[in-house]
């Protein structure tokens, strides 16, 4: 299968990621509910004055989830509603608890409203840029198996510094059990055993060196040729499940 001008997968791959913001710049020309769902947003982000508002505005509340990888929690308020109102720096927060990089992410830039976040012109700049990147990376994935989450990954690994950041993150996860060759089997283990598998099998500080990064990226996006992704919706925290059955490992091509 062929993608951008007819290139094969890694070409794809590496013509993107040479310069994806102008390729998202190029999308979003030519997306026109794209455009409606931006121009209403930061029409109405001045207005939104507190969680519970941004909560009861859906389609600004689809921008913000959909620029954090989140939309598949657009329906979970009270999950949101804790995110909103906790401090992300207190250990018993849902967001340092959870160990999620992407709630904590969202917690960072949306849990202090004593002046509202979206008052923030560059806030809400970050936030429509994010949107735009992950709905340009959504229809990569609809024209390329396992391109979403390869890009996804390329561009976020940096920042999971653990065996659990990684667990955390779905789209992260997925990408890491087609490349290790976990079989199927290993989505029904216990977390403690699919952490003992992976710490074994994943040395974490070698995601801080771009050129392994791209590498491992390389050797994903092979393996999704032949076994695609279960899903291309939007990369959620909860989506994307993308585990390879093969049963033999790949890391010692990465060493």
């Amino acid at each position: 299968m062929s993608g951008i001008a007819g290139l094969a997968p890694i070409p794809m791959y590496l013509a993107i990621t040479k310069n994806e913001p102008a390729y998202v710049a190029k999308m979003a020309k030519t997306d026109p509910a794209g455009q409606a769902a931006i121009a209403y947003f930061q029409k109405q982000a001045p207005t939104i004055t507190s969680p519970a508002a941004l909560l009861k505005d859906y389609r600004s509340l689809q921008v913000v989830l959909g620029a954090f990888g989140m939309s598949g929690q657009i329906g979970e308020t009270g999950l949101l509603k804790d995110l909103m109102t906790q401090n992300p720096s207190d250990p018993k927060s849902f967001a340092q608890q959870s160990a999620n990089p992407v709630y904590q992410r969202f917690a960072q830039f949306m849990s202090n409203w004593t002046t509202s976040p979206l008052a923030n012109a560059q806030t809400v700049q970050t936030i429509v840029s994010q949107y735009q990147t992950n709905q340009f990376e959504q229809q990569q994935g609809q024209q390329m198996p396992g391109m979403q989450q390869a890009l996804y990954f390329a561009r976020t690994i940096a920042s999971a510094t653990s065996i659990d950041a990684i667990m955390s993150d779905q789209t992260l996860l997925s990408v890491v059990e087609t490349v290790t060759g976990q079989p199927v089997q290993f989505g029904l283990l216990g977390f403690t055993q699919q952490q003992a598998i992976l710490t074994k099998a994943v040395d974490v500080t070698k995601f801080q060196n771009p050129d392994y990064v791209k590498q491992y990226v390389e050797h994903y996006l092979a393996l999704a040729q032949q076994n695609p992704p279960a899903s291309n919706a939007p990369a959620t925290v909860l989506d994307l499940f993308g585990a390879g059955s093969s049963s033999s490992g790949s890391l010692s091509l990465l060493a």
